[in-house]
């Protein structure tokens, strides 16, 4: 039976099944219509293994005829034409063989013009006139007219599409490819004669042939992809119809691609011929579609510098477009592609000066936004976005390019002016012949592509250049207007990346301090909304961080003008409320600090810590009093707004230690009482109170310039702090650092015992200890012993008191222990220095205590203790092996 009757039964069977879906139904089709190749295409081959000629055309025409199929959609279409195009290989190689058909090609080609239908006969015609071409047998430039002006035959959009397609991929490589000689004025000086078969003699034509071959092509595919617009009413076939024209694109920018591989094509024929054919196809089709696709294919397949010396002809294009076309993504297309040259080819550089290709580019742009208000506000960000990607990379030096892209940008999207642009048109306004208009209000960036060109346009030139030059720009704020609070705050992120990303100092003045915190004023300004919560968000904590270390890059060589940065920088963190200044104020407090050090080793000429011998009074100067007044605002904001209590006495404790080194003894008084009062006021947490409470020790210990009743004041009530500490070992270690604000050697560091539970402080190093470091005398000493003697003693009752509790209570007893050889360790450390009032009795009756206590555990003491005591014992034996006088009174001891 034939196909077609079997097709005829399948179909009448299928009508009584259930309906199929449109997928279904295109699968189905195109199923049977792929059958049906196949077997044409089997009695095809057989023929052509059989030599047999006719029967070979016949059964090709008849699998050609599938494609004369309406049914399917492009997609479909295009599965069934590539099935096509596979089988029809083996035919072409056939007719290439003159020994097999015994026909000559001039034949062949007349022969084919017999198949009755026109796509199939077509098909074959374009087939054996490529044999043809390629036999040399017939002038390139004869059939490919005579192809290119047949296939005008078929006009069913598909079907003439993929026939045109076919015709480009089977002619793409036989295409002439020679220079023509012509005369200075561009006329032909050759006459091409007419030459027997088997001779070319040049007769199959130049690149200027192959040139009006490709864009004839081109025009007649682009005319026939339009006209597949115009089909049934409604908005789902037309969303149909635009897919449909999607999926066929590439094949009539095939042929685009077909003239840029041409290798003889030059500028001249480019500039002359090709550019403008093309350019005036694209304008005249007047479709949404085709437009920008042809725009943007012309970008891509033709050189860089053919774009560069036909930009002009290229942007006249632009705005004749029409008006729905998204002419910003054309635009942008060009200048990424010119960019991209910039960076690869810096020799090209040169010629975009040469062409003023930016300030065309700029010309164009204006014009456009012109003459299409309608223009999103998307397509004008990117279009700008991408000119000042073409600005930095083509004129990296110049600055000022920079600032008039922002500006264009600026006036594209209605950007309100800045204050001073304000003042100026407000005066200029006054004028009693000036006519005033209300400008329009200014585009609302909320579409997040535009927010994301809108970042790219502002960050492009921070990545660039110095980030305080930039900031600087006249329309840089114009411009940051235009973003939304949240994106305003994204924005303000990436400035402050930038300016910890650029090398050394990066603020140096005043008026760079309020710029910059101006353009951060999004995370340093908080909403209505801000809570608790909000504080402990990631983002925000991220974005404070941020803040606190661009605060350190607030340096200037001269002091004075640094303080008044800080003093700027100060008043921009207040109006952040307690959750910002949490993360801003510390920063700001540690670079004052700095600058204070800074400013009294000036002072004083020398770079080294106050000695605690010099007893000389010093007169702190106005500059230094100014910068320990802002300190002293600072952390009290610190403390009683943003409620960072631990910060602020550690920073209290710091400028205290500034105030006592330049001789400001009753400020440095006044900063250690607020650290105490913080301290017995807001610090609850034990752990947070020991620490504290070392570092009010070790403040106090380094204070060498406070008045003796002041000093012993602030003395006593450190040590009313140690005893009420709420663990004993905690007790135990704070009392113990408290003898050595009662005694101490001069000049050298005090072994402060500041270990939670006493462990942590291991003596193995000094088993290490030289004998001639021994070998000298005590020390210089200062304060009382007994005073030292008397927090000692209080330490040891504290350790012994929790050794009597763990007897009672039947635990305990190896932690007491513990406590014990710490208060053992800070006597060591007296006697070694030579304290009188630390004597070899009472060191030896506490290791009797110790030992007796030991034992009387059986040997059940915890590890961390055992080891404790263990390097204890070794550096009091190492200890008497040592020559001198350390070495002889460590002999008294009886260990």
């Amino acid at each position: 039976a034939h196909p077609r009757s079997r097709r005829a039964r399948f179909t009448m069977s299928a009508a009584r099944m259930a309906p199929l879906s449109a997928q279904e139904e295109q699968d189905k089709w195109l199923a049977d219509a792929q059958n049906l190749v196949k077997q044409y295409a089997f009695y095809m081959k057989r023929a052509l293994d059989d030599n047999n000629l006719r029967e070979a055309l016949k059964q090709a025409s008849l699998m050609l005829g599938e494609l004369r199929t309406t049914a399917l959609s492009p997609q479909k279409y295009y599965e069934l034409y590539m099935h096509v195009w596979s089988e029809l290989r083996d035919l072409r190689i056939f007719f290439g063989d003159k020994t097999r058909h015994g026909r000559t090609n001039l034949e062949l080609y007349e022969l084919v013009q017999h198949a009755g239908n026109i796509l199939p006969r077509l098909y074959l015609l374009i087939t054996v006139g490529a044999v043809y071409i390629e036999s040399k047998e017939g002038s390139a430039k004869d059939v490919l007219k005579d192809l290119v002006e047949m296939t005008k035959g078929v006009q069913h959009p598909i079907h003439g599409l993929f026939l045109r397609a076919y015709l480009s991929q089977e002619s793409k490589d036989l295409l002439p490819d020679e220079v023509s000689s012509s005369g200075a004025d561009g006329s032909e000086l050759r006459a091409v004669d007419d030459t027997s078969p088997g001779q070319n003699n040049n007769n199959g034509g130049d690149v200027t042939d192959s040139v009006d071959f490709v864009l004839q092509n081109f025009t007649e595919m682009n005319k026939l992809w339009v006209r597949m617009a115009h089909g049934g009413a409604g908005v789902s076939e037309t969303e149909r119809r635009e897919k449909e024209r999607r999926e066929l694109r590439d094949l009539v920018g095939k042929n685009l691609h077909v003239l840029s591989s041409l290798e003889s094509l030059d500028l001249v024929l480019y500039k002359t011929t090709v550019l403008p054919k093309i350019l005036e196809q694209i304008v005249n089709c007047k479709d949404d579609i085709a437009q920008p696709y042809l725009m943007d294919a012309v970008v891509q397949v033709f050189p860089d510098d053919f774009h560069v010396e036909t930009l002009q002809t290229l942007l006249n294009a632009v705005p004749k477009l029409k008006p729905s076309v998204n002419v910003g993504d054309v635009l942008a297309s060009l200048m990424d592609r010119l960019t991209q040259t910039s960076v690869e080819s810096p020799e090209l550089v040169n010629k975009f000066s040469e062409n003023d290709a930016l300030a065309k580019f700029q010309s164009c742009i204006g014009e456009v936004v012109a003459k299409q208000p309608t223009l999103s506000a998307r397509e004008r960000l990117r279009v700008h976005a991408s000119l000042m990607h073409f600005a930095v990379a083509a004129h990296r030096d110049r600055l000022e390019l920079v600032d008039g892209i922002l500006d264009a940008c600026a006036d594209a999207l209605g950007a309100p002016p800045t204050r001073n642009e304000e003042d100026a048109s407000t005066s200029e306004a006054s004028s009693p012949d000036r006519i005033t208009q209300t400008p329009p209000p200014p585009m609302i960036v909320a579409d997040p592509n535009a927010v994301r060109q809108l970042l790219s346009l502002l960050t492009i030139p921070l990545d660039t250049y110095d980030v305080v030059d930039v900031l600087s720009l006249r329309s840089y704020p114009r411009v940051m207007r235009l973003l939304q609070p949240v994106d305003a705050r994204e924005m303000a992120v990436a400035i402050a990346k930038a300016v910890l990303k650029s090398t050394g100092a990066v603020v140096t003045d005043t008026k760079q301090v309020d710029t910059l915190f101006n353009f951060l004023s999004p995370l340093l300004v908080g909403g209505e909304d801000e809570n608790e919560n909000s504080a402990d968000d990631e983002d925000f904590c991220e974005e404070q961080n941020l803040i606190a270390r661009v605060t350190h890059r607030l340096r200037c060589g001269d002091l004075v003008t640094q303080f008044d940065m800080l003093k700027k920088a100060k008043a921009h963190f207040e109006k952040g409320g307690p959750f910002r200044m949490k993360h801003t104020l510390p920063p700001l407090a540690f670079v004052a600090l700095r600058l204070g050090r800074d400013a009294a080793r000036e002072n004083s000429g020398d770079e080294t810590e106050t000695d605690e011998t010099e007893k000389k009074k010093k007169v702190p100067s106005p500059f230094l009093k100014s910068i320990l007044q802002f300190l002293h605002q600072v952390v009290t904001l610190l403390a009683h707004v943003a409620m960072s209590h631990e910060h602020a006495l550690f920073l209290f404790l710091e400028s205290a230690r500034l105030a006592d080194r330049i001789g400001a003894d009753v400020v440095a008084v006044d900063f250690l009482e607020r650290a105490m009062g913080l301290y017995e006021e807001e610090i609850v947490q034990p752990k947070k109170q020991k620490n504290a409470l070392a570092l009010i020790v070790g403040t106090l210990q380094r204070c060498v310039s406070l008045d003796t009743e002041s000093k012993d004041g602030l003395i006593d009530k450190t040590m009313g702090f140690s005893a009420r500490l709420l663990k004993k070992p905690d007790r135990v270690s704070a009392l113990a650092s408290c003898a050595h604000l009662r005694w101490g050697v001069v000049g050298g560091a005090s072994a402060i015992n500041n270990s939670a539970d006493g462990v942590e402080t291991s003596l193995d190093a000094s088993v290490e200890t030289s004998s001639d470091a021994n070998a000298a005398a005590f020390p210089e000493s200062h304060g009382d012993p007994a005073d030292a003697l008397s927090c000692l003693t209080r330490a040891t009752k504290i350790a012994t008191a929790a050794l009597e509790a763990s007897q009672t209570t039947g635990s305990g007893s190896g932690e007491a222990i513990g406590l014990l050889v710490t208060a053992l360790n800070s006597y060591l450390w007296f006697f070694e220095n030579g304290c009188v009032a630390v004597d070899a009795t009472l060191v030896s009756r506490l290791v009797e205590q110790i030992s007796h206590e030991v034992g009387r555990l059986s040997g059940a003491l915890p590890g961390d203790v055992n080891a404790f005591l263990a390097a204890t014992l070794r550096h009091v034996q190492a200890q008497k092996t040592a020559g001198g006088a350390v070495g002889e009174r460590y002999r008294e001891l009886t260990v």
